[in-house]
């Protein structure tokens, strides 16, 4: 059987066009986080409420980034649960930022709850993106099972002080970024070489 042409194949002409179009926003999202935690990390922050306002306004910002991606490229596989991921992750944000009195206790476990509910939506979506040929799946799940893990790791350590918290949790948005990040030039380069895969020779 004789193979198939690249320009016959939608699939690799599909994942080259979309690869173009959106590994940008996994970047945006990486260098959001990356930013925050080295805010969490450096910046003197001595109360709840003041955590919760850093974590509020970074919520906020990563929601609005991932409804808007899920809604421009909706044509697209898995948009429904990224755009659930953003819901989620903005409703968290305006909650947490409309707390004044929120304690510490309660913010960890607001934090931990949210972090393993959108870590599983992640995988999912990256596991439903397997079939698509250099996808970058991996790298999503990866940054799902981190946000995961982090949620476990918070709630194991809801009796810690303050600034173990905040350790905690700028460790886990650097490295969440930076898989992010790298995320989003794979795809970069990926949509490259299925771009020249299906360009027709000369």
């Amino acid at each position: 059987m004789a193979a198939q042409n690249p320009m016959q194949n939608p699939i690799l002409s599909t994942f080259a066009t979309t690869a173009r179009q959106v590994w940008y926003w996994p970047v945006i999202r990486g260098v959001i986080a990356i930013i925050f935690g080295i805010i969490a990390l450096v910046a003197p922050i001595d109360t709840a409420v003041a955590l919760a306002v850093v974590i509020g306004i970074f919520a906020i910002i990563d929601g609005i980034v991932e409804i808007v991606d899920g809604i421009r490229y909706r044509d697209h596989g898995g948009v429904a649960l990224r755009v659930t991921i953003g819901v989620l992750t903005l409703i968290f944000g305006i909650v947490v930022l409309a707390w004044p009195g929120i304690t510490i206790a309660v913010l960890v476990y607001t934090v931990a709850i949210w972090s393993i509910v959108v870590g599983l939506f992640q995988v999912v979506v990256s596991i439903g993106l397997r079939s698509v040929p250099g996808s970058g799946w991996g790298w999503g799940v990866l940054a799902g099972v981190l946000g995961i893990a982090f949620g476990v790791l918070v709630l194991v350590n809801v009796g810690a002080g303050l600034v173990t918290i905040i350790w905690i949790i700028g460790i886990y948005a650097i490295v969440l970024g930076v898989a992010l990040v790298v995320l989003g030039f794979s795809l970069r380069s990926l949509g490259k070489k299925a771009a020249a895969a299906t360009e027709t020779p000369r």
